[in-house]
């Protein structure tokens, strides 16, 4: 065809023997294309090496041929002062084809004959990821795109630029002379460690292999996927932030906030989970103690002020807070600014918090359970206020005040119909030192915190 020229492989005797193809003693394959009309080369790379299975099949299956298409390419169309014919300068020996493939061929193929041009092999990742595609079969590189891609109508040919295909051989490089440059490394370290180090520890002490700026970016990348984490990776990645947290607040201070949000929201969203999963496990006082004992920041939402758990299972009556002692109660708490005392108790949610009769037109007494409850706190917060010097003597390293201690009580389960919610506000909002709270207004605290410090969406719906 004009302005045409096809360039054949044809393997020697001796690849044919190695291949087991020597009953096919005229084996040949199309290995080039030159088309001076469209100005395009086409390649079609293959294996040329003597494997009997893959012997001159496509080398970048399912890419079967390489167009390099260049607006002004090394074909000349012509047209001569005496007819109106096209006048094409075409490779016509071998010297020409292999001057071509030194000189015109880009960089990043393959430019031996013997060896199936194609993609260099630093560069197989490129096939491979349009492999993934399906139904493509042509890749087709031109100047008229930079860095932008593109497929084919049918699907079959995928386009893109010189640019890019410059870019990725070029990162590709660059990987490779890293990772070669860490190989070393390590294998220096190894080598010292192992050798140096345990021939004269003294005149070879123990270190660590010394990283250049921008190695661990490089090694995690931009993406992480939390799933594809080991323990071990874990680990490391928290250790990394902890023993960095204090210059990385100076440099990359708003990361570091974010990280702490991050760590303060997964931590509440579990905790909500615990209290979720003991609800519907109805579990006793004990747990219930654990639980908190475990997450003193739920605390602070008991009392609606910064509190510190001076004890758990606090002997109140007794000459030291851990010693033996008449009054036990569930936690001995201080205001964290004023030093001033407070005492919680805990029953459990499934406690009644108002008596099953009504006791007259539509008011409900609170139940034994929960006025138990209260005298309990009363008894605690009366021997507190009546021995606080001698706790205060004999705990000289907490300190403690008594100025209007408080009491809470954690009881129960909000009720559902209105005059039992009434009366047992009435009882509630009556009494003087003592707050009821119940587990289900503590499990809504939580939640309402989670939504406050969740982040907001652009349509500026809260994402949970």
């Amino acid at each position: 065809m004009p302005g045409r020229a096809d360039v054949y492989f044809t393997p020697s005797k001796v690849r044919l023997d190695a291949a087991k193809h020597s009953d096919d003693a005229s084996a040949k394959v199309l290995l080039l294309r030159f088309d001076a009309g469209s100005h395009t080369t086409t390649i079609f790379p293959v294996n040329t090496m003597p494997k009997p299975a893959q012997f001159l099949m496509p080398k970048h299956h399912p890419i079967r041929s390489i167009e390099l298409y260049e607006t002004a390419s090394f074909y000349t169309n012509a047209r001569t002062d005496f007819d109106d014919e096209d006048t094409y300068y075409l490779p016509e020996t071998l010297d020409d084809v292999t001057s071509y493939l030194a000189e015109g061929m880009p960089s990043g193929f393959i430019k031996d004959p013997n060896f199936g041009l194609g993609i260099d092999r630093t560069l197989y990742f490129i096939p491979r990821a349009l492999a993934q595609i399906g139904g493509v079969r042509c890749l087709r590189l031109t100047d008229k795109k930079s860095l932008e891609v593109s497929l084919s109508d049918d699907g079959g040919t995928f386009e893109m630029g010189y640019d890019l295909f410059d870019e990725l051989r070029r990162s590709a490089n660059r990987f490779d002379v890293q990772a070669r440059a860490s190989s070393v490394k390590k294998k220096q370290q190894s080598a010292y460690t192992n050798l140096l180090h345990r021939i004269d520890d003294a005149k070879f002490p123990m270190k660590v292999i010394d990283r250049e700026p921008g190695d661990i970016a490089e090694l995690v990348g931009a993406t992480i996927v939390d799933a594809k984490l080991s323990d071990h990776d874990r680990g490391v990645v928290i250790g990394l932030a902890s023993a960095t947290v204090r210059t990385s607040l100076k440099k990359q201070r708003d990361a570091v906030l974010k990280l702490h949000d991050e760590i303060e929201l997964a931590s509440l969203e579990e905790l909500i989970a615990h209290i979720e999963a003991k609800l519907a496990a109805q579990a006793n006082e004990s747990q219930w103690q654990k639980l908190f004992e475990a997450n003193p920041f739920i605390l602070d939402l008991a009392f609606n002020v910064p509190v510190l758990l001076l004890q758990g299972q606090a002997h109140v009556g007794g000459k030291r807070i851990s010693g033996a002692g008449e009054t036990i109660t569930d936690f001995l708490l201080a205001n964290h600014l004023t030093d001033n005392l407070a005492v919680l108790e805990i029953k459990t949610p499934d406690t009644p918090l108002l008596a099953t009769r009504e006791y007259r037109g539509g008011v409900y007494r609170p139940s034994a359970e929960v006025a138990g409850g209260v005298s309990q706190v009363l008894d605690q917060l009366n021997l507190l206020q009546s021995r606080i010097a001698t706790l205060r003597d004999t705990n000289r390293s907490v300190r403690m005040e008594s100025f209007g201690m408080r009491g809470v009580l954690v009881v129960g389960t909000m009720p559902a119909d209105h005059d039992r919610k009434r009366s047992f506000e009435l009882y509630r909002n009556a009494l003087a030192s003592i707050s009821i709270l119940t587990f289900d207004e503590l499990l809504a605290k939580l939640r309402s915190l989670r939504t406050l410090l969740s982040p907001v969406t652009s349509e500026g719906q809260i994402t949970l």
